[in-house]
């Protein structure tokens, strides 16, 4: 009876994972044992995943922004295969790519290795804990604006959607106060190809862009490349990123043989998307760069540039151009007065 009890409890914590997987991810078959797992829109935001399927394995491309994300997408996976998770990758380091890492060795222990750029583990060890305290630091004072937002609010839906999202950030900061940030243990400078008898897995640092350490992952059987943020479908954030470098990285992603592309966020995208996201990085640098040498200040050059790219890519960018732009400006602009390039 205990068993019978015990098995059943364990049946339906499975399903209630698997069911919580379906609420944060779109999985859907993009190749031969590739699928996009496309996250949906949740407070605090989940990047997207790619799951490879392989002869002994399953590799899946970035762990989201927390574990109880990354283990929703584990039970997920198990939907369309029983084996194990041997790799998970990390394109870089950002929170919402890499703060789930702890999921997968307890998922699956002396099993699973979380995989980088050397530059990603060395900015998880500079920058990840110390970015995981500003979340909890910032946490009251976003919880407090949602509440005063619920308060004013009059139309019922709007007031309802605030309240899901003040639910969704309250459990996040609960469980990233206690999250234990783990670290990459398999790193490589330049490639690390895993040669499998029913496909080649090529985990590339093509050069420096959104940040100092992006990894991308080829498939150049199924002609899929997986790109985290340095390639994808919203308006890049560029906080940490090296503008002309990006567009060189993206040059040399171009020369790859591939014909889809699972991004960190936003749908799969067609090789096209590629010129197009390396084109608006190109372009802002030269305008940002025109504006400051016709001597605008930053908030004019925010103003005249966003109002040059707009035609050209406000339709491509998910909606999200105006509420980037100004910062991707800025970004370029301070370089500039650097001296940085």
């Amino acid at each position: 009876m205990k068993r019978a009890l015990l098995l059943c409890s364990t049946a339906i914590l499975a399903s209630s994972a698997a069911a919580r997987g379906q609420e944060l991810f779109d999985l859907s078959k993009v190749a031969d044992g590739v699928y996009a797992a496309i996250a949906k829109p949740r407070t605090p935001i989940n990047c997207n995943a790619a799951v490879v399927v392989y002869d002994e394995g399953v590799l899946v491309v970035d762990t989201h922004s927390r574990p109880s994300s990354a283990a929703a997408l584990i039970q997920q996976i198990k939907s369309v295969t029983d084996k194990p998770v041997r790799y998970a990758v990390n394109t870089h380091f950002h929170w919402d790519h890499a703060q789930g890492n702890h999921a997968y060795p307890v998922a699956f222990p002396r099993q699973v290795s979380i995989v980088a750029s050397e530059a990603t583990r060395e900015n998880l060890i500079q920058m990840g804990m110390k970015r995981v305290k500003d979340q909890i630091d910032a946490g009251p004072g976003q919880v407090a604006d949602l509440e005063k937002r619920i308060a004013a609010a009059s139309d019922a839906k709007a007031k309802a959607q605030l309240e899901d999202e003040l639910k969704q950030q309250q459990a996040y900061l609960a469980e990233i106060r206690s999250l234990e940030l783990k670290l990459p243990d398999l790193t490589f400078d330049k490639s690390l190809i895993l040669h499998r008898s029913d496909r080649d897995i090529l985990l590339l640092f093509l050069g420096r862009g959104h940040t100092s350490g992006d990894v991308v992952a080829y498939l150049p059987k199924q002609k899929v490349v997986a790109t985290g943020d340095l390639l994808h479908g919203w308006m890049p954030f560029m906080g940490d990123s090296y503008p002309p470098e990006w567009v060189a990285t993206l040059d040399a992603l171009d020369k790859l043989d591939f014909d889809q592309i699972i991004g960190g966020h936003g749908g799969v995208k067609p090789r096209s998307h590629l010129r197009f996201f390396r084109n608006y990085i190109a372009d802002l640098i030269e305008a940002v760069r025109a504006a400051k040498g016709k001597g605008e200040t930053l908030d004019q050059a925010k103003a005249s540039v966003a109002a040059l790219l707009k035609p050209k890519y406000d339709a491509g960018m998910d909606g999200r151009f105006d509420g980037s732009v100004g910062a991707n400006v800025e970004k370029v602009y301070k370089d500039l007065e650097a001296k940085l390039y």
